[in-house]
């Protein structure tokens, strides 16, 4: 950070060096955004394409609505949540605008369309986190030392203007803030961590082709479904009448309202060509590029509507692995940034910030029955552990703390543990005496 403190005059001589600015490669009206198909790609053109529209409503809505919680080491082994922690109302509301759902889903959704998002935290005096604010991409500005390439952002947001921030005289909507004051969730970089990439700016030609495809389609109907013929005028009248004859027949004809007609205009010749809106292989062409899009984002061809037949089995097998393959590359740098930035290094020792992915691909309750049914008798579950998981309270004097195991097994070796004899021959005895 010296080389900020120089340029900023926080320390030491002031230096006149200028800043070296990491440019926004994403920004929709600086980058190169038409595609080989002619069309324009950039987040809102993209997001009017119906199946990024739902890829990325997909992946914000199912992330957005998973618990985020704090969890504390157990000294025996394993986490257990902390409901107590004083940063527990933070992850619920991280500010007077945000509930923990929209904050999360904007986050995310501006890593999947800009490649990058930001949120500044709010400390009070003591050093304690007390806020969290998201910052829109497009106000955002990445730079990097060039003496030790510690990263520090600028960043501009209404709600700061209140707010004290990494440098404490700053004031105003736009501040500098540290590396260890932001909450980073970026894309694929190219350039060791600096700039986050966009599936939109790797992948523009994809997204191009599905746009046009799209808008071929659209129309396709607006101009008229069937294309079964073109209309031939007479050689004999002049350009103007030509064309308003052609304004004629396209008020006659074209759009959905139109459907079905025929036009009657005199001076033309209809000549048949016997093709349609069929041949040109819209519905085929456009499955196609739904099923590329969900392939760039991840996302599993049946929330994508592409896989109808698909068994309730499989469906369920396919949703855990959702998760894993699509939903973590986002929650796990999210929950890494946040442990960074909330906790102090001693403090993530014993505590770490994670999703709770237990709700999202529930089984049925009798696949959840005979889970835990196995986990009671084989002894490595309490029942007070299952009542937790199903969000009830533990039984009372500690009862639902016992371990249970079934008496008909020993350990190879032990002679002390022989099980009890199914014949009986015992008798009253311990069979281990």
């Amino acid at each position: 950070m010296n080389f900020l403190q120089k340029s900023m005059g926080l320390g030491g001589n002031q230096s006149g060096a200028v800043i070296q600015e990491t440019p926004i490669v994403n920004f929709p009206f600086i980058a190169p955004t038409t595609t080989a198909s002619g069309v324009t790609v950039n987040p809102k053109t993209a997001m009017e394409h119906e199946a990024v529209f739902t890829c990325v409503r997909t992946i914000t809505s199912d992330i957005a609505k998973i618990p985020l919680q704090i969890e504390k080491r157990n000294p025996a082994g394993g986490w257990k949540v902390d409901h107590d922690h004083p940063l527990s109302d933070l992850l619920n509301y991280p500010n007077g605008r945000h509930t923990i759902f929209e904050f999360l889903e904007e986050l995310v959704l501006d890593c999947m369309l800009n490649g990058d998002a930001f949120a500044v935290v709010i400390r009070d005096r003591m050093g304690n986190p007390e806020k969290l604010i998201p910052v829109n991409p497009y106000t955002a500005r990445v730079y990097e030392d060039p003496q030790d390439g510690e990263l520090f952002y600028y960043v501009t947001s209404k709600m700061l203007i209140k707010e004290q921030t990494s440098i404490k005289s700053e004031t105003g909507e736009t501040r500098t803030i540290y590396h260890s004051d932001i909450v980073r969730l970026r894309g694929l970089s190219l350039d060791n961590g600096k700039n986050g990439y966009s599936a939109l700016s790797l992948a523009r030609e994809a997204f191009g082709l599905a746009i046009a495809t799209q808008e071929t389609a659209a129309r396709a109907y607006t101009n008229g479904a069937n294309i079964s013929g073109y209309f031939k005028p007479d050689p004999t009248l002049g350009a103007d009448a030509t064309m308003a004859l052609a304004d004629k027949i396209k008020t006659a004809i074209a759009g959905i309202v139109n459907s079905g007609k025929t036009a009657v205009l005199p001076g033309m010749d209809y000549v048949e060509i016997n093709r349609n809106v069929s041949d040109l292989q819209l519905v085929e062409a456009r499955r196609q590029v739904t099923s590329d899009i969900g392939r760039i984002f991840r996302v599993p061809p049946y929330k994508l509507g592409l896989n109808d037949s698909e068994k309730a089995a499989n469906v369920a097998e396919q949703e855990q692995s959702y998760i894993s393959n699509t939903l973590v590359q986002y929650t796990k740098p999210l929950e890494q940034h946040l442990n960074r930035v909330l906790f102090k290094p001693n403090e993530r020792k014993l505590y770490r910030i994670s999703f709770d992915f237990t709700k999202q691909a529930e089984p049925s309750e009798q696949v959840r029955g005979n889970y835990y049914s196995q986990a009671l008798t084989i002894g490595w579950m309490c029942p007070d552990e299952v009542r937790e998981r199903e969000g009830m309270a533990p039984i009372p004097n500690g009862k639902g703390q016992e371990i249970r195991v079934p008496l008909n097994t020993g350990v190879i070796g032990d002679p002390t543990g022989l099980p009890l004899m199914g014949d009986n021959k015992n008798g009253d005895k311990n069979p281990n005496s």
